[in-house]
């Protein structure tokens, strides 16, 4: 079983009554745009069977730079709106504690580790000193 088709994994695919959180949070890249919105009240306004593929849609249809705005004149390399949601694809809640997501492995080891004091550097003798 991949990744992708983990029960408990929301896609662009996932219906609004099978998303796993209470908060859906949605940002977009370019205009710094943000909401948060409590699944309740998606539902209420949307219907419980939109996917969240189609709120995205949603929350970029309000983007001065989304690309179906009729203010807009296309153009080639133009910004484009960056709405996405922030919990797609994620296996764990967004409101999880640091403390209760258990430990992580760093990489690196003692190999990696700085030195703490410099080394020391043969200082060069001056021509007709003594020292």
């Amino acid at each position: 079983m991949s990744r992708q088709e983990l029960p408990g994994l929301p896609t662009e695919a996932t219906m609004l009554r099978d998303f796993p959180w209470v908060v859906v949070r949605m940002r977009c890249h370019f205009c710094r745009r943000g909401g948060d919105a409590r699944l309740a009240v998606l539902a209420a306004k949307h219907g419980p069977y939109v996917t969240m593929g189609r709120l995205v849609v949603e929350f970029m249809k309000e983007c001065a730079w989304a690309p179906w705005n009729p203010t807009r004149r296309p153009q080639k390399y133009g910004m484009k709106c960056g709405g996405y949601c922030m919990d797609l694809r994620r296996p764990d809640p967004p409101d999880l504690p640091p403390g209760m997501q258990g430990l992580q492995l760093i990489e690196g080891g003692l190999s990696e580790k700085l030195p703490a004091a410099p080394a020391e550097f043969e200082r060069r003798k001056r021509v007709g000193s003594d020292d």
